[in-house]
């Protein structure tokens, strides 16, 4: 090679000769040398080290006093997510999306495992054999995976005999021969962003309709069973349908009080008119679960169609 060269090594200490490297940069061949490694390691004495056209660096560069505490912040953050109901970005087979879009998105991912709850306790057969999920709006320019696998979450807990996480979800949906499909549009009606989650059950579909709110993004439930309404979700609610007339809320609520049982928050939405047996669906929040005695007390009065209870 031409005399004045530099040479850099960065791969593996055994590549080179360094006994001849510094006979090359003593005679002037070699100008300059950059080693990150070494023929033994650790090292810390080298007869290179005087030369002042040579830059050594520590094989394990990374290996600082910051970056250590770094990566035990990094550590303890993951493992915070993974206690806390939060996402494990670093965790093996979760769907690894940009920073950017991770923020974005952070606030829906509650709101799309709830979605996925309520619809498959809404849903009139318990069995699942697709699950389509749609995003309108901003949210939809972004990497939606992750919301998709919370769908999945929501969907499968209580249903398998094996915790449901954010791992094992599509793969516990594909072994049972669940179809997962992802749709998105740019346009959202009324809303800046809208998720639409259905749950389809012997050639039933089930959809409900979400989105947030406010600067905290609180989760907000749109649509169910037909029906659109405009209700927070909290920890626990009763969703019944029935026919639409005076009385009915009230009667929810009498029994639910009688039964020490709390609301918080109140929604009635009227389904529509050539819908089969169309009245109306009303949810309540409540402070505490509604028992599933209770819901179907109340379905059993006259003029109630159906009831379910969730605890999200």
């Amino acid at each position: 090679m031409r005399d004045g060269v530099r040479v850099i090594n960065v791969a593996r200490g055994k590549l080179m000769d360094e006994n001849a490297l510094r006979d090359a940069l003593d005679s002037g061949k070699v100008a300059g040398a950059a080693l990150d490694v070494f023929r033994e390691e650790p090292v810390t004495d080298h007869a290179l080290f005087g030369y002042p056209n040579v830059v050594v660096t520590p094989h394990l560069g990374a290996s600082t006093a910051e970056a250590t505490d770094r990566a035990g912040y990094q550590a303890a953050e993951q493992v915070v997510a993974a206690l806390t109901g939060g996402v494990v970005t670093s965790a093996v087979n979760v769907p690894a999306i940009a920073p950017e879009d991770l923020e974005a998105l952070g606030p829906f991912l509650p709101l799309t495992h709830d979605l996925g709850r309520i619809a498959s306790a809404i849903a009139e057969r318990p069995s699942v054999d697709a699950i389509e999920v749609e995003y309108l709006g901003r949210v939809a320019e972004r990497d939606t995976r992750l919301l998709t696998v919370q769908v999945l979450r929501g969907v499968l807990e209580g249903h398998t005999e094996e915790e449901v996480n954010e791992v094992n979800a599509p793969a516990i949906a594909e072994e049972r021969g669940i179809g997962v499909t992802e749709t998105s549009s740019s346009h959202a009606r009324d809303f800046t962003d809208l998720i639409r989650v259905a749950v389809v059950s012997g050639g039933e579909r089930t959809r409900v309709t979400g989105t947030t709110l406010g600067q905290l993004h609180r989760p907000h439930l749109l649509e169910a069973w037909g029906s659109r309404f405009n209700l927070q979700l909290e920890g626990h609610l009763a969703i019944f349908s029935y026919e639409d007339r005076p009385g009915m809320l009230g009667r929810v609520g009498t029994e639910l009080g009688n039964r020490g049982i709390n609301i918080i928050s109140a929604a009635v939405g009227r389904q529509p008119e050539d819908r089969p047996g169309a009245g109306a669906v009303m949810i309540v929040t409540a402070d505490s679960p509604v028992p599933r005695e209770v819901v179907d007390g109340i379905v059993a009065g006259d003029g109630f169609h159906a009831g379910r209870t969730v605890s999200l």
